[in-house]
């Protein structure tokens, strides 16, 4: 199974995907790659990353997810355009 990685506005219910985690040889995550849009509008917001087997992401996956293809998601498009 593979684990995947999310960037979290709790406050907004917004969340974007990281994709994989990325080790260093040490195994630590050493980063992530995230559009700067999401960053700039969640400014001053709490913003933590969760992985798709924390015990709490069922509740995670009911936010809006920017990218993703659920009723309610925004596309990659809308979110250049508007603020979400």
């Amino acid at each position: 199974m593979s684990i995947s990685s999310y960037l979290v506005c709790p406050s907004r219910k917004l969340i974007i995907g990281l994709g994989k985690r990325l080790r260093d040889e040490s195994g630590a995550v050493k980063g992530f790659s995230v559009g700067g849009k999401f960053l700039a509008e969640t400014a001053g917001a709490e913003l933590v990353i969760k992985f798709s087997d924390d015990p709490e992401f069922d509740e995670i996956a009911g936010y809006r997810e920017i990218g993703g293809d659920e009723y309610g998601d925004i596309t990659f498009d809308e979110c250049m355009r508007a603020e979400v």
